[in-house]
């Protein structure tokens, strides 16, 4: 038991980032999946967010070793998407369809600006009920809904600069080799990267893993990775998410400086 105790565990053991935050769901109901643990934190599995607040009669849930998650969807992520040409044909389908889309940029970006602010207000809206004690902050449900609300955000974001500079610049500018080294790169830094900056990583790749019992689908942006492979990896990586400064503002033990 003493062992086991999480106060004489290293934090970084007990609390770490969990790699598929914010897009892994359950296939049975789309509730986050969230972490879950066993004897005394050794072991952690993905779990139904919504079986463990709610009971077996809301979902039927499902709970999976979180190494054997990770582990298959990056697997999977190398071999079918990251894979030189694989990855090639994804992109130049992309540029032809947005090559067609030119006419219709304009509306796009209103319609982007209005989903931006969408989760802009979804995000203020979680943080005020934290803040007037309606939500507990520690609830794991409210956490997930946060880092996929700034997923969100933080894409939409990306997607209207991307658009924008297409309307000066043109269509982002791919070659064999930036395709070949970019490939390269993100296979490496989802096997090999430190775990915080991986959760980054894998939010580069794909918007949404949905987890059933015989099938797990992993959905992402086509727009994403052909601002990647054009720009740069360090250009296109996002940052490391951190949420636990702004609805837990004054009370965290790790001070850290403000917001840029």
């Amino acid at each position: 038991m003493q062992s086991r105790n999480p106060k004489c565990v290293a934090p970084r053991v007990v609390n770490g980032p969990t790699l598929l935050a914010g897009v892994a769901r359950c296939g049975h109901c789309g509730a986050a999946l969230i972490q879950n643990t066993g004897k005394g934190a050794l072991y952690r599995y993905y779990c139904c967010s919504r079986k463990l607040k709610e009971g077996a009669t809301a979902c039927k849930g499902l709970r999976m070793p979180m190494e054997r998650l990770d582990q298959i969807v990056i697997d999977e992520v190398s071999a079918r998407v990251l894979h030189p040409d694989r990855l090639s044909d994804l992109l130049k389908a992309y540029l032809k369809a947005a090559n067609s889309r030119s006419a219709d940029v304009k509306e796009r970006l209103s319609r982007l600006r209005q989903a931006h602010k969408d989760a802009e207000a979804g995000i203020v809206r979680l943080l005020t009920l934290v803040e007037q004690g309606v939500v507990d902050a520690e609830d794991g449900s409210l956490r997930e809904r946060l880092v996929g609300l700034k997923v969100r955000r933080d894409e939409l974001a990306a997607e209207i600069a991307d658009l924008q500079k297409r309307l000066s610049n043109g269509e982002p500018t791919i070659t064999p080799d930036k395709i070949v080294a970019f490939a390269a790169l993100l296979r490496d830094k989802l096997r090999n990267g430190p775990r915080d900056l991986k959760q980054a990583y894998v939010r580069l790749v794909m918007r949404e893993v949905s987890v059933g019992d015989k099938k797990i689908q992993i959905s992402g942006s086509k727009a994403v990775l052909a601002r990647a492979a054009s720009d740069g990896f360090d250009k296109a990586a996002p940052a490391v998410l951190s949420f636990v400064r702004e609805w837990r503002a004054g009370k965290d033990s790790n001070p850290r400086p403000p917001d840029s």
